[in-house]
């Protein structure tokens, strides 16, 4: 059985790989919500999951037809019980994505971020896949820049990242949206 998965992005096919890797991950994560951590240097908002045909209403009706942002599709899980743990640095484009993002999340969300100067690590991770890269989690990550990326689903190696994570990057108290 195939572990991972490589994910180049320079040009339409590329793209469209990773929205379908990234879009299919995070709805799993809506059906089976479990802890998250989201690590990048910059992050802002840019369209994911093509709902524009219907396709994705059995998950969540309300979304209706059209395309659906990464920060809505973050809103989603975290809503559905995601513990999301963000890192990124502190820069405006940050803050207002963190902001925006609060401002979708229900009272008893559970977000804690981070803002790390030195952070350079990209990543999603989950219990069940870590997708890894040179990729920002911003629009131009997604669809200007030449980026590679790995979709890994080989247990010992989420285990390592979890642990690398959990001890990286320490948060202070949780903090659930107002």
């Amino acid at each position: 059985m195939t572990k991972q998965r490589q994910i180049f992005l320079h040009g339409p096919l590329g793209q469209r790989h990773l929205r379908e890797v990234l879009g299919s991950q995070l709805v799993a994560l809506m059906l089976r919500p479990e802890p998250i951590w989201l690590v990048s240097p910059w992050i802002s908002d840019f369209s994911l999951l093509d709902n524009r045909a219907g396709l994705w209403d059995a998950v969540e009706p309300d979304w209706g037809s059209r395309e659906i942002s990464f920060l809505e599709m973050l809103a989603c899980i975290t809503n559905a019980g995601c513990e999301l743990n963000l890192v990124t640095r502190d820069e405006p484009m940050n803050r207002k994505f963190i902001s925006q993002l609060k401002h979708r999340l229900a009272p008893d969300a559970v977000l804690r971020h981070s803002f790390d100067e030195q952070v350079h690590t990209k990543g999603l991770l989950s219990a069940r896949f870590f997708l890894k890269g040179s990729m920002n989690f911003t629009f131009s990550g997604t669809n200007r820049n030449d980026e590679h990326l790995f979709l890994i689903t080989d247990p010992d190696i989420i285990s390592e990242a979890r642990i690398e994570f959990n001890g990286q990057y320490a948060f202070g108290q949780e903090e659930t949206v107002d």
